[in-house]
Parts: C-alpha cells; sequence; structure tokens
C-alpha cells in the first residue's frame, strides 16, 4: 500500500473553508470542555466525546459506502498506523486537556497550546522536505505567538509554574502530541478522512474507556448542561472537526493546520462580542494585527 506525501501545495479555498470550520469549532471547545469538567471527571469527559465522535462519523463513513480496514485473519497495516495516531490524536491529549481545564484558566491554556505551530516546525524540517525551516518561517510562529500572549493577556503568564505546574505541563505535552499526530497523519497509507477519522477515534475510545468506567462508579449524574456540553463537544469539535482535519493535513500539509492554533483565542474575543456585548480594547485590535501579520509572513515564505 503506497505511502500518501503530499507536496504541501498552495492551500486551496477548500483548505481555508475547512481551516476557519475547525478554528470555530476548536473555539468553542474550551468553553464546552471547561463546563463539562466541573462535574464530570477528565476521563469520562474525554472518552465520552470520542464515543459520540465515533458514532457519528461512523454513521458517516457507512453513508459514504467506506468501510473499517479488515482485521482478519490478517490485519490491515492501517491499523498499525491507527494505534500511534489515536493515541497521539484523541486519547492522551484530550485526557491531558481536560485534566488541565480543571485548574487552569481557558486562557492560559491556550498560549500553552499555540506552541504547537513551533513543535511541528522543528517535527517537519527533520522529516518532510518540502517544509523545511527557514528564518522567515520561525519569525512569522513567534509573532503568531507573540499575538495569543498580547490577545489574552501578558499578565496571564504570571501564572506559570507555582502549585499548577503539573497541568502547565500537561498542556504543553498536548501541543506536543498534537504536532507529532499532524506529522503521521501526514504520511498514513492512503486512507478516505471518514475511514481514517473513524479509526483515529475508535483507537483512542477503546484505550480511554477502561479508566473512564471505573470512574463513572464514583461519579454523582451531571446535569443536562454539562451532558449537553460534552454531546457537542463531541459531534463538533471531536467528530466534524476529525475528519477536516485529516482532509486538511493531507491536502495543505501539517505546518497549514497547526497555525489554526493562533486564531482560536481571537475566534473567543469574536463570540464576545457577537454574543456578549463585549468591547475588544485596543490591545486586542494590536494583538489581532500581530497574529494575522506573523501568518501572513509564515505562509508567504512557503509561496
Amino acid at each position: 500500500m503506497p505511502i500518501y506525501q503530499s507536496k504541501n501545495k498552495k492551500p486551496s479555498r477548500a483548505d481555508w473553508l475547512r481551516y476557519c470550520a475547525l478554528v470555530t469549532m476548536w473555539g468553542s471547545a474550551f468553553a464546552l470542555s471547561k463546563i463539562a469538567v466541573a462535574e464530570i471527571s477528565p476521563t469520562i469527559v474525554a472518552a465520552g466525546r470520542i464515543w459520540v465522535g465515533v458514532a457519528l462519523l461512523f454513521g458517516w463513513m457507512t453513508y459514504r459506502k467506506h468501510r473499517l480496514p479488515p482485521l482478519l485473519p490478517k490485519p490491515d497495516i492501517r491499523w498499525l498506523w491507527f494505534l500511534p495516531v489515536g493515541i497521539t490524536g484523541s486519547a492522551l491529549p484530550f485526557l491531558l486537556n481536560a485534566y488541565a481545564l480543571q485548574v487552569l484558566d481557558s486562557g492560559l491554556v491556550s498560549i500553552l497550546l499555540a506552541t504547537m505551530p513551533l513543535s511541528v516546525a522543528a517535527l517537519t524540517h527533520f522529516t518532510i522536505p518540502e517544509d523545511r525551516m527557514t528564518v522567515t518561517k520561525i519569525i512569522g510562529l513567534l509573532l503568531g505567538l507573540l499575538g495569543i500572549i498580547l490577545l489574552v493577556g501578558p499578565t496571564l503568564l504570571r501564572d506559570l509554574g507555582g502549585p499548577f505546574a503539573i497541568a502547565q505541563i500537561a498542556v504543553l505535552l498536548t501541543a506536543g502530541l498534537y504536532a507529532l499526530n499532524s506529522v503521521l497523519i501526514h504520511f498514513m497509507p492512503e486512507t478516505p478522512p471518514s475511514v481514517s477519522a473513524t479509526g483515529m477515534l475508535l483507537i483512542g475510545g477503546l484505550v480511554l474507556t477502561p479508566f473512564a468506567v471505573f470512574d463513572m462508579v464514583n461519579t454523582a449524574i451531571p446535569s443536562v448542561h454539562a451532558l449537553v456540553s460534552l454531546m457537542a463537544l463531541g459531534l463538533a469539535a471531536t467528530g466534524i472537526g476529525s475528519i477536516f482535519y485529516m482532509q486538511t493535513i493531507r491536502s495543505a500539509g501539517p505546518s497549514f493546520i497547526a497555525t489554526s492554533n493562533y486564531f482560536v483565542p481571537p475566534f473567543a474575543v469574536f463570540i464576545g462580542v457577537l454574543f456578549l456585548g463585549e468591547k475588544p480594547s485596543a490591545m486586542a485590535f494590536i494583538a489581532l494585527a500581530v497574529i494575522f501579520l506573523g501568518i501572513i509572513i509564515e505562509r508567504r515564505q512557503k509561496s
């Protein structure tokens, strides 16, 4: 079976549309996760969102007349890829992120997750010849990270370390896992996105389910509000998001999708203005300008 290796071509209009959709879904995931973990343990939240996503994706995969690769009599080689992709792309990052959001402000979490593009740049430099690290690229990525810090608030950096250092390390590890996952997907054997996304989540769900069942024994029945948040998290950011994620990485490359992390906090600001009547400060507009400048510089060096 051939190994798929994209040329990291210029992103198409479809890539940019999926990119915007992912920013929207991942941006809402912070609030939904925060609501869910207030009443439900991180293992149940992580496993629950995965199984909701699996149910959606399995239905979509069946509708598309696709099937999961065979396991018997001899396992298809793609299962050997689904295992690390599922662990690095769903099981561990979902669990670590849910754990961290129990004690950390979502703004600080967004800053720490915004280190992912830098991790991707380091990994792709050594694994993808068409995506080498350059001075221009690094300048663009660092500008994007600076913009996130300005937008969310530099004062949050004062919270680094201290009693919640383990949770902060968990978020940084999550960013590294997502970076590794995007590179693994880039090199996966050719597989329809609905199949690869279902396989990734299925593995993640199987890994987490025993721990989630153990926690359920001592967990009270959560409120409808928490359950609805968990369901929305599974359907959007996990289910639909996984398909778009797979499609965009295979089409435009890991580095392109990684920069979406820079637009998640700005999306949160936009939601606040649109639905909550909030008024962004002058610093917010400066931060947005810095983020856009960083992305423009990072993308221009590829053209």
